[in-house]
């Protein structure tokens, strides 16, 4: 089973991690597909095994688990990963003091130690087979425009751009790609299920996997659409501080003006 290329997507089941289970599907990865959503995972599995032809791996698991970075590192070992998408996240579009202890921890849990550690592995392991691979983490503007109801997400994306903007320039001497997406706001199950109030610009999933495995490995940190690159520019170039956070903030309030009463 272990011919052909293989590749891990750690939240795999729907969304983006889907779009990214179809696209590299699409270029002939076999996948090992780690979520804790099973019903999804299978149906996701299925689709890529029947339209595609290849390989899965589908591996039911809470990534805020203690030890879930070790068995997700345990098959990319057997089956030679040579690429690690880490797209799983812990969100909520909630007030700061509304959330309890244990949600904040499963934001560190999933959004950064599980991350952490299995980047650290699956990195330690290419470099000590002398392989060559690549690691794209999603992040999000939301780390980096830091707006209000989104504070654990926001600053778990933080951590996350961080880590991954550094480790893009100290593993390029060992040929390992790394690179983080920031990307905007996405179509997905999740985005939705917050019901933000009004018209809401949100991106194609396919769309935005499709420039992050583009720029995987090129460019330390990329942001997919023209104009989240360019509302970034405005926000973090052109205006002080206070003003784009009074912006960025605004617009936040307007998709939960419920959470602003």
């Amino acid at each position: 089973m272990k011919e052909g290329k293989w590749a891990m997507i750690a939240g795999s089941a729907d969304g983006l991690g889907e779009a990214f289970t179809i696209l590299l599907a699409e270029q002939g990865f076999n996948l090992i597909l780690a979520d804790f959503q099973e019903s999804a995972l299978k149906k996701t599995a299925a689709k890529v095994e029947k339209e595609f032809g290849v390989q899965t791996l589908t591996l039911y698991i809470d990534l805020a688990a203690e030890d879930a970075w070790k068995i997700c590192m345990k098959l990319i070992q057997d089956m030679g990963c040579r690429m690690l998408v880490y797209c799983a996240a812990m969100s909520e579009v909630r007030p700061f003091l509304s959330l309890k202890a244990e949600t904040l921890e499963r934001f560190i849990d999933v959004n950064n130690r599980t991350a952490m550690l299995l980047v650290h592995a699956y990195a330690s392991y290419l470099k000590e087979e002398n392989k060559t691979g690549k690691i794209l983490l999603i992040s999000s503007l939301a780390g980096l425009m830091s707006p209000v109801y989104i504070a654990p997400y926001a600053a778990s994306k933080a951590f996350l751009t961080s880590l991954g903007k550094s480790l893009h320039y100290e593993l390029k001497p060992y040929h390992i790609g790394v690179s983080v997406c920031c990307a905007g706001l996405i179509h997905t199950p999740k985005l939705l299920e917050s019901a933000p109030a009004g018209p809401v610009n949100m991106a194609d999933p396919l769309m935005v996997a499709e420039y992050a495995l583009k720029m995987c490995g090129k460019k330390a940190v990329c942001i997919p659409g023209w104009t989240n690159r360019l509302n970034y520019f405005v926000v973090s170039k052109l205006l002080p501080a206070s003003l784009a956070s009074f912006f960025v903030n605004r617009a936040m309030k307007k998709m939960y003006p419920i959470l602003s009463r």
